[in-house]
């Protein structure tokens, strides 16, 4: 099914495909591994194993309007930093109304459920994360001399760090299943930059 709807969505646009370089903020560039007009195919390794983060994220959505995406795993605590990519990267194609298409291992709902090796929240590994900030916030409340009986400033934020990292990964699934419904894929044709964009230079100018 996967194969077919790349094959297809190819074809319509004239199946010429390429590798291209695009530009990403601060100077940088991004390899583009299979581009045809508008659209563009990745595993999950290449979006979310390397050091890749928003910009790169932004770039290819304000580029393409249709993505491809294979070999999306379940996520665990051991591939947190993948699946934290992945979040950011799902949250950048929805703001740009961009299509995504996608083959995982499980379906949305089981895919941050964790696997065999661990769940992906574990509340101490947030502990040891976030030991920087604690630190930090540990001083500030001893200088304001507000010690009480409560739960160490370490505790206590990654407590914070592990629930707002919860509610992100919540947020991911209930936007990658918006995704899929009839409204959000008629908003891509309205609302997609990319298709604007080519949308407005096909339009004949203005007679005087």
């Amino acid at each position: 099914m996967y194969e077919a709807m790349w094959l297809d969505i190819t074809n319509q646009k004239g199946g010429n495909i390429t590798s291209v370089t695009i530009p990403v903020m601060f100077g940088r560039s991004l390899e583009i591994p299979k581009s045809c007009d508008g659209v563009a195919r990745f595993d999950f390794e290449y979006l979310c194993g390397r050091p890749v983060g928003a910009a790169d994220y932004i770039a290819i959505a304000r580029s393409y309007h249709t993505i491809f995406i294979s070999d999306i795993p379940a996520m665990s605590m051991k591939i947190r930093d993948k699946a934290r990519r992945f979040i950011t990267l799902i949250d950048e194609l929805y703001n740009h109304h961009c299509r995504l298409i996608c083959l995982a291992s499980l379906s949305i709902d089981d895919l941050f459920q964790g696997t065999d090796e661990g769940t992906l929240f574990d509340l101490e590994s947030f502990q040891f994360e976030t030991e920087a900030e604690g630190t930090k916030l540990r001083r500030d409340v001893l200088a304001e001399g507000n010690v009480g009986a409560g739960p160490s400033p370490r505790g206590l934020v990654s407590i914070l760090s592990g629930q707002e990292e919860m509610f992100a990964f919540r947020r991911a699934i209930s936007r990658l299943i918006e995704m899929q419904t009839p409204l959000y894929l008629a908003g891509v044709q309205q609302q997609s930059p990319v298709l604007a964009k080519s949308s407005t230079v096909s339009q004949p100018a203005p007679s005087l």
